[in-house]
């Protein structure tokens, strides 16, 4: 269980930095923005639910092996990943329908309630990107750290 929460969160980190840090930007250089738009979100989705599935594999196997049986990391472990689960939840259930509302000239209730316009949303949505990913990160590095 360990080897596959492993081998699901590593990929999960590949794809979430290759389709954020490489492949948007690069769809953005060479597409018209519509249509750059659309398959970004589209790559978006893919790599939130791969994070759901693959983070939620982790907290299980993290809760059924000590957070890899290293002693001091167990504690908080399940903690971080649930919080990582959350951000993943809230980029992909409020924040992407939120901006495709406002692309479409809707007013979604994320905007009722807090105000903001599509660049205001879109860069709500690329910081908590920045720290899903960096959370990910961290949470891996300490659970694949190797021992002395």
């Amino acid at each position: 269980m360990k080897r596959v929460a492993a081998l699901l969160m590593s990929v999960w980190l590949g794809v979430q930095i290759g389709v954020g840090y490489v492949v948007a930007p690069i769809l953005f250089a060479n597409l018209e923005k519509m249509q750059a738009g659309q398959l970004a979100g589209e790559l978006f989705h893919i790599v939130h639910y791969l994070g759901l599935f693959a983070w939620g594999w982790a907290f299980m196997a993290v809760g059924r092996t000590s957070a890899w049986e290293h002693g001091s990391a167990n504690k908080h472990t399940r903690k971080w990943i649930g919080l990582l689960l959350v951000l993943i939840l809230i980029s992909e259930f409020l924040f992407a329908p939120t901006i495709a509302a406002l692309k479409n000239n809707q007013t979604p209730f994320l905007v009722n309630w807090f105000g903001g316009t599509f660049q205001t949303w879109h860069g709500v949505s690329s910081i908590t990107y920045l720290l899903e990913t960096v959370l990910g990160l961290g949470i891996l590095v300490k659970l694949l750290r190797l021992s002395d």
